[in-house]
This record gives structure tokens, sequence and C-alpha cells, in this order.
């Protein structure tokens, strides 16, 4: 085990979060307290931390640079870069980002390259559950993000999927809604079948069918925009036929600006014609009208995860998966049923 002690031990020793520290450490006063700069100070002289210690570990001819493969240019990806970056920084890494656009050959082609050019590490949110490793890529630690892949030699960092699926839907449950659709993306990825195990287990715990004309899938609709119009046909499709739900649940944030396209072209008032959940919060989520609840993911805290999966793996220490929970931001747009 490495005995030098990482940004991460100061944040756990302090008990703040892993940006606070390196806020204190830039001399970000103003951003901190003066009472959680002096907790962090104290876990600084208690530890003996010395940053950047780790950029004079690095491999012989292994660069400075992580690649982060995202799938789609989703704004969730780019709170887990924020994270990502923040602890990478103190380590001397620098992170590069490029989409695979939920392409498994330009995300293996993608990996092949980062591997040859000697990057420090591959942060990856894969395309597929299933990924073949290559000997050349076992070279380079690399680490999963947000979806997970049945191999397991790659560590991942992900959030408890299967029950934010259920804890959406027990809540529109609970509002008396019984009709529920959900959108959901690519089912070879991990996120996509735990949310659905998490949504048909709340129904059948209330005793409810499974109906799948009420799912709707993005399998062969892949990409950005392809996700966002995959949405919105889905959520038209249901509110326009005979037997239209009474609430939908989003289960990822293009498909969510999809179902609101979907919403505004038909004058659908939500809150009071359906109730909504969406996945991944933002500032608009808050001041749209009505605010949208939302299924919260700690996404920064994903990439600061991630980032230290990284500095372990480097150390040859062991690195082990870490699950995350998430939280339903409640809002004005889910109402009992028989206020609807």
């Amino acid at each position: 085990m490495n005995n030098n002690p990482t940004l991460h031990d100061v944040a756990k020793a302090a008990g703040v979060s892993v940006a606070t520290v390196s806020n204190v450490m830039n001399g970000k006063k103003g951003q901190v307290s003066e009472k959680t700069k002096a907790k962090v100070e104290a876990a600084v002289e208690s530890l003996g931390y010395q940053p950047n210690t780790y950029a004079r570990q690095l491999k012989s001819g292994q660069s400075n640079l992580v690649a982060f493969i995202v799938p789609d240019q989703n704004p969730f990806f780019t709170d887990i870069l924020n994270g990502l970056t923040t602890v990478c920084l103190e380590y001397n890494l620098q992170v590069i980002v490029i989409s695979s656009e939920e392409s498994e050959q330009r995300q293996n082609e993608l990996i092949d390259l980062f591997v040859k050019q000697r990057v420090n590490a591959i942060v990856l949110a894969p395309v597929s559950s299933h990924l073949t490793l290559k000997d050349e890529w076992k070279k380079t630690p690399i680490v999963t993000v947000d979806r997970t892949i049945e191999t397991s030699d790659v560590p991942s960092v992900t959030v408890n999927n299967q029950a934010a699926g259920y804890q959406a839907t027990k809540h529109l449950l609970e509002l008396g809604h019984t009709s529920i659709a959900i959108l959901l993306a690519n089912p070879k990825i991990s996120t996509t079948t735990h949310r659905q195990a998490g949504y048909e287990q709340a129904l059948m715990d209330n005793q409810l069918t499974v109906d799948a004309r009420l799912m709707s899938f993005s399998d062969d609709k892949l990409g950005t925009e392809a996700q966002i119009r995959s949405g919105y046909l889905a959520t038209k499709q249901w509110l326009t036929s005979k037997d239209a739900p009474s609430a939908l649940i989003a289960t990822n944030y293009l498909l969510m600006i999809g179902a609101l396209q979907a919403f505004k072209e038909l004058d659908i008032q939500i809150g009071k014609d359906i109730s909504f959940i969406g996945f991944d919060n933002s500032h608009w989520n808050e001041i749209y009208s009505p605010a949208i609840t939302v299924v919260e993911q700690p996404a920064s805290k994903l990439g600061e995860c991630a980032a230290q999966l990284i500095i372990e793996m480097n150390n040859d220490e062991l690195a082990t998966s870490v699950e995350l929970s998430t939280h339903l931001a409640i809002r004005a747009s889910c109402a009992k049923k028989n206020e609807r």
C-alpha cells in the first residue's frame, strides 16, 4: 500500500468533499468558510499530506494524460468531468474528453489510440455491458464510470440504478398513478437494464402488471440527437393514443429533453395533464415551470471516485468498485392523479 496520503484521505479526515480540499489547497478562500478551512488544514497537518507527490511517481514513458471517453453529449458527463478533473489536477494529471457517440467501433478505436499514446489511464462510460479487453489494453488502468461491464478486471464507479428506478416509480404510485410510461436508453448498457428492473419491481410490489407497451428503448437510435428524438417520438405516440398514460419517467437527460419537446408540441401541461419525472439535476430543472422532479445523481462525486481509483491502480493498489446512492428531488411536475 502507498504510504503517501492523498487528497481523498484529507477529504475523508476533514469530513468534506475532495473539491473543498482542492479549493483550500489552491487558495480559493472565498469559496470555503474559515471553519471548514481550519478543518482541512488540520487534516493536512495530521496526515502529513504533500500535494503533487504523485507527479514524481509517473511510470517511465507514461504521459500525464487521462482520457475520458463519454458515450454522448449528455451534460451529466460534463458534471462527472468536473469531479474527475478536480482530483486529477492535484496529481498533475490533465484530462482529455471525447465522445464515442454510442458507437462500439469508435469506442474501441479510441481505446486503441489512447493506449498507444501511453496515457496514464482511461475513464470509460462504455456503450455496452460487454467489452473484451485486448491484451495490450490491460497495460493501461481502465475504470468505467456510470455504466459497468461484465468483466471483473475493470473497477467501476456507479450509482444504484435499480434503486433509482424503483424510487421514481414508487413516488408516482404513491400519488395514485397506475399507468406509468418509461423512456429507457440502449438496453445493451447496465444503467438501462437496472433502471428498468427497478421500475418493474415497483409495479409488481404494488400488484400491477408490467406492460411492455409502456416501455420505450432507444436501442436502434444511438447518439446524442437520436436519443432526444427517440424520447420525443415515444412520448408523442403515447400521449396521442387512446389509453394515454397518466405519468412518465425519462431515465436520462437526453430522453427527458425529447419528452419535453413532445409536451410542448402537444400543449401538455406538466403536473396537470401528466406527472413527469426526469433524471439528472440542473439549474433549469428548478426554474422550469413547473419545476421538474428528478432523480439526482452525484455526478461530480462519481468523477472524484473514478480519479481516486486511477491513482490507486497506478500505485499498484487494489481498486475496488464504488456504488453511490441517488436522491429523488420532488418538485411540482408530479401531482396526485385525482388532482389532475
